[in-house]
């Protein structure tokens, strides 16, 4: 047998067994690996509500519009556009008293909320004065991370967290005396945010209003912004080597 066909068969055989160890089926090993990063906010959001009362529709809605609109000055003012301030969640209808054990309408309501945001702690005192000078209440303040910020810190949490499984992997195969192979499927990546963290919040809708907003005011001008955590999870199977 010439030297032609012995290299052939060398080739042949070379390529069965590294498709069986690598590609054929056989043993797999799987595992989840787990992530955790700590991430810092980068925007403060502060939640505001426009809440008045009047003994008739038109006089609770007229006073809703006024305060709205005064507001929009003063946050204009402090460099804000009039085209990204929108009001959401309007609503105006009957108020009931319930005191006598018996339904008796005692007048009418309008409310809305506008989330004022800002990567400028600094500017948050600003933003609740021009709350309180149109007479607007501060419903909650929040620690936030835009969402530009998030899809990077989604992706570190994933990453970090795919490796590790590659990692728990390994660690499996190795107590066995084997080695890992390669990698045959890859599990959707999952994370978990807590969501924004709160600088402030109205105890009570009942609360005294100019009481609320400074309690809200003493809030933002002791800020000091802590991280958060991002957790994420990635599942992943390997097939084992021989070896």
């Amino acid at each position: 047998m010439n030297n032609k066909i012995w290299i052939g068969i060398v080739v042949v055989a070379i390529v069965l067994i590294v498709g069986y160890l690598f590609v054929g089926s056989g043993p797999t090993v799987s595992a989840t690996g787990t992530a955790s990063i700590k991430a810092m906010p980068d925007e403060v959001s502060v939640n505001v509500n426009v809440e008045t009362h009047n003994k008739t529709l038109q006089g609770a809605q007229e006073a809703n519009r006024a305060i709205s609109e005064a507001l929009v000055v003063e946050l204009v003012k402090i460099g804000y556009s009039a085209d990204e301030l929108r009001f959401v969640n309007f609503y105006a209808g009957e108020e009931y008293d319930w005191s006598n054990g018996k339904q008796e309408l005692k007048g009418y309501s309008a409310s809305q909320q506008l989330v004022v945001k800002t990567s400028d702690t600094g500017k948050v005192p600003s933003i609740i004065d021009a709350v309180i000078k149109s007479g607007a209440l501060v419903s909650y303040i929040n620690f936030e991370i835009s969402d530009e910020k998030m899809n990077g810190y989604q992706n570190q949490a994933l990453e970090a967290a795919s490796k590790n499984a590659r990692t728990q992997a390994e660690s499996k195969v190795k107590g066995q005396g084997k080695t890992l192979g390669r990698l045959v499927s890859l599990g959707d990546g999952n994370y978990n945010y807590g969501g924004p963290r709160p600088l402030y919040a109205l105890k009570s809708s009942a609360m005294d209003a100019g009481a609320a907003n400074m309690e809200a005011r003493t809030a933002a001008i002791n800020i000091a912004p802590d991280s958060q955590e991002i957790t994420a999870s990635v599942s992943a199977t390997y097939t084992i080597g021989w070896f």
